[in-house]
């Protein structure tokens, strides 16, 4: 039996099988390559429209806001801007007391109004003037001046009470109509991605269900604008040498203007300066030793001895 050497079949078959074999990892290759620009390119086209779709949903935001800004805004921002100038104004040099008959009245006390207590250090712009307001708390001095009933003032806590209760704190204002400042606008402008673009969504629909109908009262209701002005004394200091704030200063007698605005028609209808203190008293039989109540106690002795200062200057 006769053995064949070589390759099988014919050469020009084996020749064909060997070319094969040879391009066949070309042909891998070039597969793989067009897969891989399949990806990138539906990476792209993912990307595309993302970033389409997140535009979308900023312009549709930023649509609505202004919108809001075009209704509501037309009417708080006048109104902001003519308090903020009102704070300024009775942060120059004090001209002397003047009390109009249309506060001795006393009319604004039972009327729902704006309040404002600062340090007037920090009244220097409207920028700080809102920086402030957003953390100033009510206290018992308007609590014991105005006739609202205002449990939680009277109590002499530092919040002096919910928004339903007046006078209605300046900060409560400016929160509810953060989504009307161009900050905010520039900050969903700035947002770039949908999990950002979700928080300023949800922060819309919270003010629209809950912050701008506090808005519109305030702006439809508020008759006045209360003012104190708190002059810094060296006794204001915290004993621990820290930064003086408006909670340290109303533990120690120090001047404070008063001021009232009529909002109707944006006129001071009383200018007061008055210092005043009050002295605490413990009854019962345990006294209180915590430091944190017995501050809270003194300061609402003081705001309200301050607050009868008032009354006796509208008689």
């Amino acid at each position: 039996m006769t053995v064949r050497k070589g390759p099988r079949g014919l050469a020009s078959i084996a020749q064909i099988r060997g070319e094969r074999a040879a391009s066949g990892p070309r042909w891998t290759t070039a597969a793989g390559a067009t897969a891989g620009l399949a990806v990138v390119a539906g990476l792209l086209t993912h990307m595309f429209v993302s970033a389409h779709e997140l535009n979308a949903g900023r312009q549709a935001l930023l649509a609505k806001q202004r919108a809001v800004v075009a209704t509501l805004g037309a009417e708080w921002f006048p109104l902001r801007d003519a308090i903020e100038s009102d704070v300024l104004l009775a942060a120059k040099s004090f001209d002397g007391d003047e009390v109009l008959p249309s506060a001795r009245s006393g009319a604004f006390r039972s009327q729902p109004g704006i309040y404002l207590r600062m340090r007037l250090a920090d009244a220097t712009a409207p920028q700080r003037i809102r920086e402030v307001a957003a953390g100033a708390k009510r206290d018992a001095f308007a609590a014991c001046l105005l006739r609202e009933r205002n449990d939680r003032g009277l109590r002499g806590e530092l919040d002096g009470g919910a928004f339903a209760e007046q006078p209605w704190n300046l900060g409560q204002a400016y929160a509810a109509t953060r989504i009307l400042t161009p900050e905010w606008a520039q900050d969903v402008q700035a947002a770039d991605e949908d999990l950002r673009l979700r928080v300023f969504v949800e922060q819309y629909d919270k003010a629209i269900r809950d912050e701008i109908p506090l808005a519109i009262d305030v702006i439809k209701r508020a008759q006045f604008f209360l003012l104190v002005l708190d002059e810094d004394v060296a006794e204001g200091t915290p004993a621990d040498g820290g930064a003086m704030t408006e909670e340290s200063l109303q533990l120690v007698e120090h001047p404070a203007r008063i001021w009232l605005f009529d909002l109707t028609t944006q006129h001071a209808m009383m200018r007061l300066r008055r210092s005043s203190s009050a002295r605490v008293l413990g009854a019962g039989e345990r006294p209180v030793t915590d430091d944190e109540t017995r501050d809270a106690m003194q300061r609402q002795a003081n705001n309200c001895s301050l607050a009868n200062a008032v009354q006796l200057a509208l008689r």
